[in-house]
């Protein structure tokens, strides 16, 4: 056995290079042995991040059960630590594998608990992220006046807004978009 195979980082860098190819199984699997020799080592959080890493890499692949299992406990962990952005993050990841299971409302309510932690560390990137998969969603199931409430939220906070959110801003002011 490679020395490197124990390593949780070499692991967790394996698994990068595997996800930005597209191999999302393999990097999928190289992410659970990073969190497992996390575990191994006692370091929790890093642990739950690979977890995490794990349910977006078997999103990806079309496996959103598998997805959904391996955020089971990542919040719990980012939450005791007090790291509300990781804890977003896990919501987030948890909300996504809940829409590929087409768990719509379960879905919705995580998006919503996503978005109000995010707002509330003034993460609004994020924010904005969260509650554009949530218009997304809304948009899909025919709920328009829910859509455009999650699109106005989703502009509200952004830091950095592109031309296309810097246009939409300036309608909704004007009273164009409403």
């Amino acid at each position: 056995m490679n020395v490197d195979q124990l390593n949780p980082q070499a692991l967790a860098d394996q698994g990068k290079q595997e996800y930005e190819k597209g191999s999302y199984l393999a990097a999928a699997d190289l992410f659970s042995q990073a969190a497992l020799a996390y575990k191994s080592v006692s370091d929790e959080l890093s642990a739950a991040e690979m977890k995490n890493n794990q349910s977006v890499a078997l999103l990806q692949a079309g496996k959103a059960r598998e997805a959904l299992q391996a955020t089971e406990g990542t919040e719990a962990v980012f939450q005791q630590a007090g790291d509300l952005k990781r804890q977003g993050i896990a919501i987030g990841n948890r909300a996504a594998a809940l829409e590929g299971l087409k768990k719509w409302q379960e879905a919705l309510a995580e998006y919503d608990r996503a978005a109000s932690i995010f707002e509330q560390i003034d993460e609004g990137d994020m924010h904005s992220m969260v509650r554009q998969a949530a218009a997304n969603l809304n948009l899909k199931r025919g709920h328009i006046v829910d859509t455009q409430m999650d699109v106005y939220d989703s502009l509200r906070l952004v830091k950095k807004p592109t031309l296309t959110q810097r246009i939409m801003k300036f309608l909704m002011r004007i009273g164009l978009i409403r």
